[in-house]
């Protein structure tokens, strides 16, 4: 292979080193930036398993809807009351007895891993006796 190497032509030989480099200086850190990202990928799918094993959460996403969504959620509280404010935005209200706050922070915590949501202003809180009733607004995404 020298030999032929060495009757080639001077642009061949610069043809065959500007390849080389080429491969050097793009080809070999591509590769090795894609298996660290592929690395970092898979730890970030084991940290999303953790937390979703921790809370209790599906790795799935749900679309948000009305009816899915007062279905999942009555099954934690005590009761919860959805209206629709327009056509992406609903205000959901739901009472909790105070022992159950814990449970409240975490669904609001993990909310946006549930559903394809967001808070949109603050939660508002009100107490009577043993219960409190807290609403807030959501943007459906």
């Amino acid at each position: 292979m020298l030999e032929s190497l060495k009757n080639q032509s001077v642009v061949t030989k610069v043809v065959y080193l500007l390849a080389l480099l080429l491969f050097i200086l793009w080809v070999i850190p591509s590769m090795v930036s894609y298996y660290s990202d592929m690395e970092n990928y898979k730890g970030s799918q084991q940290e999303i398993a953790k937390l979703s094993s921790k809370y209790g959460v599906d790795v799935d996403t749900k679309v948000f809807t009305k009816e899915l969504f007062q279905e999942n959620s009555e099954k934690i509280f005590k009761k919860v009351t959805i209206e629709k404010l327009d056509e992406k935005r609903y205000i959901i209200n739901i009472t909790i007895k105070k022992e159950e706050l814990k449970n409240f922070h975490n669904f609001i915590d993990t909310l946006s891993l549930r559903y394809y949501v967001q808070i949109e202003g603050e939660l508002k809180f009100k107490a009577k006796d043993d219960t409190v009733n807290v609403s807030f607004i959501v943007l459906e995404l």
